[in-house]
């Protein structure tokens, strides 16, 4: 026989933890095997049973015997059979175990040793798990950092990368022997801020390293840098963040502390708002928020994210339910940087009225109603400044009335030029003031027609027999601040009696304006609150009175509205102009907006479209080839011939002064006198005195108090004193008021001072406001 050695193979060197995963694995396997050999045999004992124990008894035993054999020259590889007699054992237990089972079950029945004998034989295999020994891994070794200096006493060159150069730093550093830095990731470009984690030789476990240790390895503050431990690991693996510059915020073992601290301790952003419970995900923590009993929940949005460390307010979003609850989503980045371009399902109406325009906050589909069954046709309002992405949401509903069978009419009163994409794909596209009053007054006249023919029902059936009917009217403040008095009143009661009992018969009317003030909706508070009862866009506005009338009676308690910046940065706004980026480095923020409807809030913000040579062309071809859908021969003859002549703008003033001269009213081809004689068939139909102007209306409260601090500071006493028909009371809430709308402040207690006026336009008239 031959006396040479067999050289051993080389061992497979692997993870620790791949180690500690196959010896679970197979220990899950011997559990399984023990219980079937134990179970067989009360299952079946037949012959078929006997055969299978002899077969795999035999052909396990005759496999071990080839493997006992020399191999030539070779001589015997005795580690070779060591790891075929490991791999072999357990089988040829169990299946020893399975015989005698069987054997017992035919001539003796059952007997206690056929349970115990293949729980023994699985917990004594399971214990050595000898399939996962018999693979001769290795856990991996590392190897021993390199010396802080070289044979010449200088240093090594450091990696020119950051993630390098921290391990580099690591490595060098006395106090950090026999570890190592590995996975390291920068949180944000440009930031010193980072996480890692460190991992100590085999058998080993990391240092403890105090603050001022860890702190002078990579030269940052103390207290910055921190050591725990990596969940699932033991400890030679701990996991390193270092924030030197950012908020621990984000760190999901601290945040009940950190939220404790920070927001709800004394002194904190909203003292009291406690941490229900909380989930850290990938890439946000959600947060279950809760004010104390008897108190009414409030998170100011611009302190809560100071007290986070959180410079861009789009990554905070926080929701209520108006009394106690409050949701919080932290996010590590802006949540809606990019979002995906819209498709025809996404736009095609569900059974419930609803289609998706965009995406929320946490991934969710930002769903809308076209109608509500239980309703009827919704009505709407959406604010936003130029570039806020008003018409990309307007042609995403039109492109969605479009799939579902809705008729859409839009008046563009920008001539054409605010939603090009719409003409041709809508069954009527009014251009101007002139044409959009005249598509008012046809959407008019097919509301009154419905309700006339359908005196027996109380609301309104989808297609039964009517379709539904809805107008979009962008740009609206043009033509309710029209300079002419008579057509801003005209225009004011045709869409305020819209708004007000269109729905019930299936007419529904959505605003895009770009303020919310009533001198730009034609003095008409019923249009501002009648829109606001339906769906209220507000997207980025460039005034915050706007804001707070968009959100006065709507927004849920507790909930403050942040405006939406133009563009968004990686690393801030701050952080943006202090390097000397440009604008164009941001992104923009158009599409994203606040949605209020059924009493909450959402954050989100619109599909995404591309312009080419000035038109959404991506917007068009989702419209698609399928026929518009139009009125019945019924409604088409109420609203008239100016419903016929619909596509000829040309042709379409013509029609109107027509159909005027049928009523017996003489129509001059100027516009104005035309509009006057229009004024004078609809009476009341608009606030006018007998001369045809809009009535003024008498000073309120505010008004007054406003006009008596021209003469300087005055206290409330004062003030009291100079309105003696006023309620004590109505004083203090008229100068509050005032301050709330930035037209008076506070100088000491009790005494106000007024503010001028610097734009017209930023101002209510404080419209019954008296108490």
């Amino acid at each position: 026989m031959a006396t040479t050695t067999q050289t051993p193979a080389t061992p497979r060197v692997v993870p620790g933890h791949e180690i500690h995963r196959q010896v679970r694995r197979e220990r899950g396997w011997h559990l399984a095997a023990a219980t079937a050999v134990a179970a067989g045999p009360q299952l079946y004992d037949g012959p078929f049973a006997v055969l299978g124990g002899v077969g795999a008894l035999t052909a396990t035993g005759l496999w071990l015997y080839s493997k006992s054999k020399p191999k030539g020259e070779d001589g015997m590889d005795y580690l070779g059979l060591l790891r075929s007699s490991q791999r072999a054992a357990p089988l040829l237990g169990y299946s020893g175990a399975y015989l005698a089972d069987v054997v017992q079950q035919l001539h003796g029945g059952f007997a206690w040793w056929q349970i115990a004998v293949p729980a023994a034989w699985g917990a004594l295999m399971a214990w050595a798990a000898p399939l996962t020994r018999s693979k001769g891994l290795v856990p991996a070794a590392l190897p021993t950092p390199p010396a802080p200096a070289g044979p010449d006493g200088t240093l090594p060159p450091a990696p020119s990368d950051y993630p390098g150069f921290l391990a580099w730093l690591w490595a060098r550093s006395e106090r950090t022997t026999g570890t190592r830095l590995v996975a390291v990731e920068q949180y944000l470009p440009g930031r010193p801020d980072f996480e890692a984690v460190v991992v100590a030789q085999a058998g080993r476990e990391v240092p403890r390293l105090t603050d001022e240790q860890l702190a002078a390895v990579f030269d940052m503050p103390v207290g910055s840098i921190r050591l725990r431990p990596v969940p699932g690991s033991g400890p030679g693996r701990m996991r390193l963040t270092a924030r030197p510059t950012l908020t621990e915020m984000a760190e999901a073992a601290d945040f009940p502390a950190f939220w404790a601290e920070r927001v709800s301790g004394a002194g904190g952003a909203a003292p009291g708002v406690t941490l229900a419970r909380w989930r850290a995900e990938e890439d946000r923590i959600v947060a279950q928020v809760q004010a104390p009993v008897g108190k009414e929940i409030f998170l100011p949005h611009g302190k809560v994210c100071s007290a986070l460390g959180i410079d861009d307010v789009s990554r905070l979003v926080i929701e209520t339910d108006g009394v106690r609850n409050g949701l919080v989503s932290i996010y590590k980045r802006n949540p809606l940087m990019k979002v995906r371009s819209a498709t025809a399902e996404d736009l095609t109406m569900d059974g419930k009225g609803r289609i998706s325009i965009g995406v929320r906050h946490d991934g969710k589909p930002s769903k809308v109603r076209l109608w509500d069954p239980q309703l009827g046709a919704i009505r709407g309002i959406t604010a936003g400044a130029t570039g806020a992405g008003k018409s990309v949401l307007q042609l995403l509903l039109l492109v969605g009335e479009r799939l579902s069978g809705v008729i859409s009419w839009v008046g563009d009163l920008q001539g054409g030029k605010s939603l090009p994409e719409a003409e041709g794909q809508v069954d009527w596209f009014a251009k101007g003031e002139y044409e959009v009053l005249g598509m008012l007054l046809a959407a008019h006249a097919v509301m009154k027609y419905r309700e006339r023919e359908s005196k027996e029902r109380g609301d309104f059936a989808l297609g039964k027999p009517w379709r539904l009917l809805s107008l979009t009217l962008d740009e609206i403040n043009r033509l309710l601040s029209h300079p002419n008095e008579v057509i801003k009143a005209i225009a004011a009661y045709l869409i305020a009696d819209i708004q007000k009992t269109g729905r019930k018969v299936g007419v529904g009317v959505r605003l895009a304006v770009q303020s919310l003030h009533l001198k730009d909706l034609g003095d008409e508070e019923a249009i501002r609150q009648q829109g606001k009862s339906g769906m209220v866009v507000l997207m980025r506005t460039l005034s915050s009175s706007t804001q707070s009338m968009g959100l006065d009676g709507i927004a849920p308690l507790g909930f403050q509205m942040e405006n939406i910046p133009a563009r968004i940065y990686e690393t801030g706004q701050i952080e943006a102009l202090f390097d000397g980026e440009d604008d164009e480095d941001g992104e923009s923020t158009a599409g994203m907006a606040y949605i209020f409807t059924d009493g909450r809030a959402e954050f989100m913000r619109t599909f995404t479209a591309h312009k080419v040579d000035g038109l959404y062309v991506d917007l068009i071809e989702l419209f698609g080839d399928g026929e518009v859908p139009t009125l019945t021969p019924g409604e088409a003859a109420a609203a008239s011939e100016a419903y016929t002549w619909r596509h000829d703008h040309e042709h379409l003033a013509v029609v109107l002064q027509a159909l005027l001269a049928e009523q017996g009213i003489s129509a001059a081809p100027e516009e104005e006198a035309m509009f006057a004689a229009l004024a004078k068939a609809k009476s009341g139909g608009g606030k006018k005195k007998a001369g045809g102007g809009s009535q003024k209306k008498a000073p309120t409260l505010p008004d007054r108090v406003y006009e008596l601090l021209a003469d300087g500071p005055m206290s409330l006493k004062e003030l009291r004193d100079a309105l003696p028909d006023a309620e004590s009371n109505s004083v203090s809430n008229a100068a509050t008021a005032l301050r709330d709308k930035g037209l008076a402040e506070p100088v000491s207690r009790g005494v106000w001072r007024r503010i001028e006026r610097t734009n017209e336009h930023d101002y209510d008239d404080y419209d019954g406001y008296e108490d």
